[in-house]
């Protein structure tokens, strides 16, 4: 289970990866393991993929915290190489996300069903700003407007300490709504640029994990 404890501290020192109050905050360490062949979007990628390693982070820490109003996690995983920038056509840069079934029966391993959206937050290192996504299945990921995610991250000696924070009120279709005192689900994904993962082809939680946001 992933507990969001409540602290009281402003957005800018919540956002710092490296704030006292993320030092006090409960850990829960996850293992990832790749996404199956069978959820990548197109034969061509489940081919071209069928012998080659990918999925590379096995494991993840977790911590989350929330201050009334806006709500956080801390991710931190291993990571041989920062790739923080893309410099070709064949480069990408690493990146993690934060996901959230819509309707609570909605299927993680599919990324959703046209009835059962998933809402993803996405930080990539090559990026300024996180963004949002909706889901309905396999390759159906739609990029949204959602005012007030923030994210940011840190990489030193071999690890990536990421934090993805938003106002708990959500408005608009696919925006999942939060707040204190009740339990949600949350999965959590990462993706290796240096060995060429995007898209489906990333490592994940591959069941949904319990989200209690505390009074």
């Amino acid at each position: 289970m992933v507990k969001a404890q409540r602290v009281s501290a402003d957005h800018a020192r919540l956002m710092d990866p490296e704030a006292a109050e993320w030092g006090g905050a409960e850990a829960t360490d996850l293992g990832l393991q790749p996404t199956p062949l069978t959820a990548q979007p197109s034969i061509y990628v489940q081919k071209k993929w069928k012998d080659i390693p990918y999925g590379m982070a096995t494991g993840i820490s977790v911590r989350a915290l929330h201050n009334g109003n806006g709500i956080y996690f801390w991710l931190s995983w291993q990571d041989d190489t920062g790739d923080d920038a893309i410099r070709d056509t064949d480069q990408f840069g690493d990146a993690a996300a934060v996901m959230f079934p819509v309707q609570e029966d909605a299927p993680l391993q599919s990324m959703g069903s046209p009835q059962q959206m998933i809402n993803v937050w996405l930080w990539r290192a090559d990026l300024e700003s996180p963004y949002s996504v909706v889901s309905k299945g396999i390759g159906t990921t739609k990029r949204t407007s959602e005012p007030g995610m923030a994210g940011g991250g840190r990489f030193a000696d071999g690890r990536w300490t990421v934090v993805l924070g938003r106002p708990m009120s959500a408005e608009g279709l696919g925006h999942v709504w939060l707040a204190p005192r009740i339990t949600k689900k949350v999965a959590f994904a990462v993706w290796q640029g240096s060995n060429l993962e995007r898209g489906g082809l990333k490592a994940v939680t591959l069941e949904w994990q319990p989200l209690e946001i505390e009074a």
